[in-house]
């Protein structure tokens, strides 16, 4: 199944919002997206706020992005995953 990098503009918001976020983002991928897999997210302070990466296995960019709608999340940019490069196996 493909794996997608998904940007996410936060902004300036609180750790607690984050948190709300993201049990909120679960439960509507459980609920209406059970196909898609998260697997985990990189929260970055950048300027302007917090940006997230979240990492997600499932069908295609589209059905990502419609989670990040019906969930309230943006979804700045979707990278389809080319490959991994894990160290510990070079």
């Amino acid at each position: 199944m493909p794996r997608f990098v998904i940007k996410r503009t936060l902004g300036d918001i609180s750790d607690e919002e984050l948190h709300g976020a993201a049990v909120h983002s679960k439960e509507v991928r459980e609920e209406q997206f059970p196909e898609l897999t998260w697997d985990h997210s990189h929260v970055v302070k950048a300027d302007g706020g917090l940006v997230s990466y979240c990492i997600y296995d499932g069908p295609s960019a589209e059905v990502a992005r419609a989670h990040a709608q019906a969930a309230g999340l943006p979804a700045d940019e979707v990278f389809e995953v080319h490959t991994d490069i894990d160290p510990a196996e070079l």
